[in-house]
């Protein structure tokens, strides 16, 4: 006959617990604690800019995305240059992707193909409050 402690059970217990990380590690997974990044923007030059912003009678929107990024959406009643929609970085002098209206038509540019799809998500969700981009991301509407 076996006795059953309550130790026994606890190690029994700890055991299990550890077995899901033990086969990770055997199947050749490691695991790293990583220091959450900074991702605070300094809105203000945002701001400044945004109420500067030229032909945005019609629209005139800054979004933080993430924590990371900042999307202004504009558009007004002008001959050229009528719409706009930036996504930047964490300054305005980082460009990520824009979309605009010239005298040429519609020019659309990405700096790398890793903004592309959440650029052209959101360009096409300006009427949603998450731009389309779900709930996957944090989208802030910035007042000005």
């Amino acid at each position: 006959m076996q006795i059953v402690t309550d130790r026994s059970r606890h190690r029994a217990a700890t055991l299990l617990a550890l077995l899901p990380a033990t086969l990770l590690l055997l199947a050749g997974w490691t695991c790293r604690f990583v220091e959450p990044r900074s991702t605070t923007v300094d809105l203000a030059p945002f701001k400044t800019m945004a109420s500067a912003g030229a032909c945005a009678e019609i629209r005139n929107r800054l979004f933080l995305i993430d924590d990371q990024w900042v999307f202004w959406d504009r558009a007004g009643n002008c001959a050229d240059a009528a719409y706009g929609e930036t996504l930047y970085g964490s300054t305005p002098g980082e460009v990520l992707c824009v979309f605009h209206d010239s005298i040429a038509g519609p020019v659309k540019n990405c700096q790398g193909e890793g903004y592309l799809v959440m650029f052209d998500t959101m360009t096409a969700n300006l009427d949603k409050p998450d731009l389309g981009l779900g709930s996957g991301h944090t989208v802030q509407p910035v007042p000005f």
